[in-house]
């Protein structure tokens, strides 16, 4: 295991977020590795079903993964099937490939779940708030094969499940208090404008709820390679497939895979064709290495390539960290405070999916809070405040310069 995770410091910076997901329930053995449920009723999903006919596969690049969770060897949760299950090539069904990533396994149904996010993102800055929460608790492209939806919502408000945010904030579905609260005017979002609250709403759902997601499916693929579970079909490839369905998915425009290219845009990272980010790129090769190192039973390869998919993701939503605080700065400077309070919204929805890699570690996020969370009134600093307390982990993680870029 030292050999793998490199290097005590490595250990000492993830370990305490393993142990997190390490003590949530073992997985129910269904198609997303835990029951995803509809908000207002209990729901245990089948195997992967059939395809909306709007989708179509994109011919992007790259990108996937897991905000703040590696979830190792030593986790406890098992997965479905037999325990011993042997290691293979892709079943014959396997769906094809989006963005470069090949699946092993046939995830038609779970790839469309990123049409839902475009039809959110469609109607998000008309306010219509009772048509965003149709969408998010019920669902509309995502039909499996016994017919039912699968929900952005249905994951938010379920428990138990592989990404620690519970154990971290304390409450059992902080996803979908988040999202919830800024769709009904409540909680933190009570008395803010719609143009504050849309940023809860679309980066709740968009980036914090797909991201946790994908974390669930990495950890999941984890859990049953620790359990000797390779089957293609149901097994670890399969959940490590739907990570990259959940991330990238038939249109990546409106998920995760987005949100990467544009912070690459503000800090001058994009790749080789000018337009994608290198965090995605980097994670399609993590997704790919994973993928093969599951097909080939090798538990230590996926584990590997899990460290390797958080660095990317890690990259990308500190980016996010940092634009928007400078921006919030920047709008407190012009004496614009609404301003200030919609870019406050935005990135405090960004930082809360890195945030547990840093307050599970020790490190004090008190000046990051100081100006992002939405608790208090906007806060003024700077960049250097801001880099200076996620650096312990930019530097943990091996991230260059090159990588990592600079805003502005």
């Amino acid at each position: 295991m030292e050999e793998i995770l490199k290097s005590k410091k490595f250990l000492l910076l993830i370990l305490p977020i393993v142990a997190v997901f390490s003590m949530v329930a073992a997985s129910c053995g269904d198609d997303d590795g835990g029951s995803v449920r509809n908000l207002d009723s209990s729901e245990s999903s089948s195997g992967s079903g059939s395809s909306s006919s709007s989708a179509s596969a994109s011919g992007s690049s790259s990108g996937s993964s897991s905000a703040s969770a590696v979830a190792s060897a030593s986790a406890s949760a098992s997965g479905s099937g037999s325990a011993s299950t042997a290691a293979g090539g892709p079943t014959a069904d396997a769906t094809a490939a989006d963005g470069g990533y090949a699946y092993a396994s046939n995830i038609d149904s779970h790839r469309l779940v990123v049409l839902d996010i475009c039809d959110i993102n469609a109607i998000v800055g008309d306010y219509k708030w009772s048509e965003i929460s149709e969408i998010y608790a019920n669902g509309v492209n995502s039909v499996k094969s016994d017919g039912s939806v699968r929900t952005i919502g249905g994951f938010a408000a379920g428990e138990g499940k592989k990404h620690g945010l519970d154990t971290y904030y304390g409450t059992a579905t902080p996803l979908n208090d988040f999202v919830s609260d800024a769709l009904n005017g409540t909680g933190v979002w009570a008395g803010e404008s719609d143009a504050v609250r849309k940023q809860g709403v679309q980066k709740g759902i968009m980036n914090q709820t797909m991201i946790a997601w994908v974390v669930h499916e990495l950890n999941s693929a984890l859990a049953k390679a620790a359990d000797g579970n390779f089957d293609a079909a149901s097994g670890a490839p399969h959940n490590w497939d739907e990570a990259w369905a959940f991330y990238h998915g038939s249109d990546p425009s409106c998920g995760p895979f987005a949100t990467a290219n544009k912070r690459a845009k503000d800090f001058g990272t994009q790749g080789v064709d000018g337009e994608t980010a290198l965090a995605n790129e980097g994670l399609l090769k993590a997704m790919n290495d994973g993928r093969d190192a599951l097909l080939a039973g090798d538990e230590a390869g996926a584990i590997a390539a899990t460290r390797d998919a958080v660095k990317h993701v890690f990259i990308t939503y500190a980016q996010a960290t940092i634009k928007y605080a400078s921006k919030v700065y920047s709008d407190l400077e012009a004496g614009d405070a609404e301003a200030a309070r919609v870019h406050q919204a935005e990135g405090w929805a960004f930082f809360r999916i890195i945030e547990p890699i840093l307050g599970n570690n020790g490190i004090d996020t008190s000046a990051i809070d100081s100006i992002l969370n939405m608790e208090n009134e906007p806060g003024s600093g700077s960049v250097a405040d801001i880099q200076a307390v996620l650096d312990p982990v930019i530097a943990d993680f091996g991230i260059t310069p090159e990588e990592f870029g600079s805003y502005g």
